[in-house]
């Protein structure tokens, strides 16, 4: 940016009358305008182009009072002072921000809501994740979940889905109660089944089929038929 300077008057042909700035026009000043890093100021009764400096992360908004400094040729923004416009506080970075603490821990604080927002990826990695919520909601369009174990201990478990696809090596369910309704068709292959029961078994149908290849045994103290 090249060296810069205030509107001190307009001639007659209304054209912009530049004055020099100095070291001395440092001090506090009102945004006027800004446009990204490049801020119009009003200091000493004159609007000044300014650039924000690196270390002011707090971005500027119009009506801010701010300190300027003067160097280089140029006017600077070094920090707000005060705002008394309603606009939040931004922390603002034209590049890769970073928050390090080398030896000690970072806290996020707020008595209403947080926000993460990321145009293409949000990434967590730690050795340990505890999440503690009264209500948690997740709506993905795809998820995927990796791992070698996972333990799910709740009092209420409810799924809805059209299709539910599962593909293990090994199944094992142990329950107190098991009730399952199917409306239509309920399909079972395997290789081997075994069916036991300690006290009492019903198959209750409208038609039943019994079939088999070689034998078809029944065995029983009694047995019972029509």
């Amino acid at each position: 940016m090249t060296a810069i300077s205030r509107v001190a008057s307009r001639g007659s042909t209304g054209e912009a009358v530049s004055a020099p700035l100095s070291t001395a026009d440092s001090g506090i000043a009102i945004v006027l305008s800004r446009t990204g890093r490049d801020a119009l100021i009003g200091h000493g009764g004159s609007e000044i182009a300014a650039r924000v400096a690196f270390g002011c992360l707090v971005q500027p908004e119009p009506g801010d009072r701010v300190l300027t400094s003067f160097a280089g040729g140029e006017a600077w923004i070094v920090s707000i002072l005060d705002r008394h416009s309603g606009v939040p506080a931004r922390l603002f970075a034209e590049g890769d921000i970073s928050i390090v603490s080398a030896r000690g821990g970072i806290s996020l604080l707020a008595a209403e809501d947080v926000n993460i927002d990321a145009g293409i990826r949000a990434r967590i990695s730690a050795k340990e994740i505890d999440l503690h919520a009264g209500v948690g909601r997740f709506v993905l369009d795809e998820m995927m979940q990796i791992g070698r174990r996972a333990n799910l201990y709740v009092a209420k478990i409810r799924s809805v889905g059209e299709m539910v696809e599962t593909f293990a090596e090994h199944v094992l369910m142990r329950a107190k109660r098991s009730t399952r309704f199917v409306e239509e068709s309920d399909q079972l292959r395997a290789g081997n089944v075994d069916h036991r029961a300690e006290a009492t078994m019903q198959l209750q149908a409208k038609t039943t089929f019994m079939s088999a290849e070689t034998v078809v045994r029944i065995d029983a103290e009694q047995i019972h038929m029509g």
